[in-house]
């Protein structure tokens, strides 16, 4: 089982940037597209709490 994908600071944010910049270079795959939903999903999410932390 795979650890799940969560973005907690700006330094994880940061280095789920990097994984989707690693990722898009890579050959399609049914793995690679789940791995990039999963990091989309972390990322929206601490953008969301970060957004609600300034307001």
């Amino acid at each position: 089982m795979k650890t799940p994908i969560a973005v907690h600071t700006d330094e994880d944010y940061e280095q789920a940037q990097r994984r989707v910049a690693e990722l898009s270079i890579t050959p399609d795959s049914p793995e690679k597209a789940r791995e990039l939903e999963a990091l989309a999903e972390a990322m929206l999410a601490f953008e969301l709490r970060r957004d609600e932390s300034i307001h």
